[in-house]
């Protein structure tokens, strides 16, 4: 431990770095819906297609927006 660096720093610290990897674990969902997306494709079937990229449509902004605001935070905390 930081001897420099306060008690409540280092929790801080722990919890924007924490959030930032949850959000960037979330990425796992997003590989399993390609897959099924592929497997769908590879299959021809076409209602599985078009009910997992809609899926995916509706994945992707809101995983993108909640993984920035983390590194937005974690930034702010950790760097500047």
């Amino acid at each position: 431990m930081n001897e420099d660096m306060p008690m409540m720093a280092i929790d801080k610290t722990w919890k924007v770095m924490n959030d930032l990897e949850d959000a960037f674990s979330q990425i796992t969902t997003f590989s399993f819906l390609l897959d099924k997306l592929q497997k769908a494709v590879d299959a021809g079937d076409m209602q599985r297609i078009v009910d997992t990229t809609a899926a995916l449509n509706a994945f992707y902004p809101p995983y993108c927006d909640n993984w920035d605001n983390k590194y937005k935070v974690a930034w702010e905390h950790v760097v500047k």
